[in-house]
């Protein structure tokens, strides 16, 4: 079993994990010699040495600092998502977590399943209602649509990151940072709860990634009542519609495990494989280069996976982002181009 220790300092938090051997040296460290440590639990100097090493490169020994991140180097994602740091939301987290602790009771966790499952049972039994209004709502072609619908997504994004960072404090984490969040030019929230690696218990990581989903879901239920009893009201009708569809967008968006967002991170928890994108790739490069590859084998089948999915995802992501650019130049080229001018200058 694997632990995860963590320490603060004056610039943020910093995450190790370790076995539990090592917890037991790291108890030992500044009360007894090196060398007596070494002995104690059969290490050599060098494993010693770099333990030791890894600790101050986290700044988790006293006088260390971590070093600072160095600038993040372009690569293609940067064009579907990027973030702008905007303050640290910790002490504010703290004044209201304990106002909200009843959110993790048993009571509330029955209560949104029978919520959950009524809802997508009267979802699934009003299939055609749902469908004519989809049509309805989109056929317009209304910018005030796309408008209210772009707001009700920001609205659901910041709530759902709202979920992480309550459940993150709710187990006693650290949340550092809250800013803006930009997917495909769309705006939202993002807040930083890296310090749930900090956490014991693989349970509890998994609660504060699954969270923001969760949010997003116990929306999506309400909005279904909602448009089901507000047929009389049009607004009201027309706006839980338009709710209910980004509810089910960001999910779907969020649960996909080969972007970088929630799917991704709920299966590092459920996996234990920190890093898994890059240990994926690193395990092709390490079998390209026939050089020895260090994980586990239980891990070995996991990371071989994970590398050609996410490569045919982004393959398949940038063809059809390519086509849509090629198939709207093509519909909007200038009609005062006269194709016909050209085949006389080669025609005769």
């Amino acid at each position: 079993m694997s632990l995860s220790l963590e320490a603060s300092n004056s610039e943020g938090v910093t995450c190790l994990q370790v076995d539990n051997s090592d917890k037991e040296v790291m108890e030992e460290l500044g009360f007894k010699p090196i060398g007596d440590i070494a002995s104690e639990y059969d290490m050599t100097l060098e494993d010693l040495q770099y333990l030791l090493r890894m600790l101050a490169e986290t700044g988790m020994l006293e006088g260390t600092q971590p070093p600072k991140s160095p600038p993040n180097k372009f690569n293609i994602q940067q064009l579907f998502s990027f973030q702008i740091p905007l303050f640290n939301p910790d002490a504010w987290l703290t004044k209201h977590a304990g106002k909200l602790r009843w959110i993790w009771t048993c009571q509330l966790s029955f209560f949104l399943c029978v919520l959950i499952s009524a809802s997508l049972a009267i979802w699934l039994a009003l299939g055609d209602e749902v469908a004519a209004s989809n049509q309805q709502v989109w056929a317009t072609g209304e910018i005030t649509t796309l408008v209210t619908f772009v707001l009700l997504i920001m609205v659901v994004v910041c709530l759902h990151e709202l979920g992480h960072a309550f459940t993150l404090k709710h187990y006693g984490g650290v949340v550092p940072e809250i800013g803006l969040l930009f997917l495909c030019l769309i705006p939202g929230c993002y807040t930083d709860t890296t310090d749930q690696y900090s956490l014991v218990r693989r349970k509890q990581r998994i609660f504060v990634v699954a969270a923001g989903v969760l949010v997003q879901v116990a929306i999506w239920a309400l909005s279904v009542w909602i448009w089901v009893l507000s047929k009389p009201n049009p607004g009201w009708h027309f706006a839980s519609y338009l709710l209910m569809v980004a509810t089910l967008v960001t999910v779907v968006f969020n649960l996909n495990p080969l972007n970088k967002f929630d799917g991704y991170y709920l299966l590092v928890a459920l996996t234990g494989i920190n890093n898994l994108r890059s240990r994926s790739f690193q395990f092709y490069a390490n079998l390209l280069r026939r050089e020895q590859i260090w994980e586990e084998p239980s891990d070995c089948w996991t990371l071989a996976a994970y590398a050609p999915f996410s490569i045919a995802y982004t393959v398949w992501v940038l063809g059809y982002l390519l086509s849509v650019v090629v198939h709207w130049a093509v519909q909007n080229m200038p009609t005062f181009i006269d194709l016909a001018k050209f085949n006389l200058l080669f025609g005769s």
